[in-house]
């Protein structure tokens, strides 16, 4: 149950980080590109974090 939570989260901060790309590539200017470059950043982070954790839980 715990793998189906975290495969869970990942595919939901990896979806947010791909929408904040987007956002940030359709910016009509620099502030919202840089808010939007960082928040995806943010979500990627954590995407990667969770699939580390993941990854752990899998093994063991």
């Amino acid at each position: 149950m715990v793998v189906a939570e975290l495969k869970t989260k990942v595919e939901k901060y990896e979806t947010k980080a791909s929408r904040c790309e987007q956002q940030a590539r359709a910016a009509t200017d620099k502030a919202e590109q840089t808010f939007y470059e960082v928040l995806a950043g943010y979500y990627g982070s954590l995407a990667t974090d969770f699939r580390k954790i993941l990854e752990k839980r899998v093994i063991a």
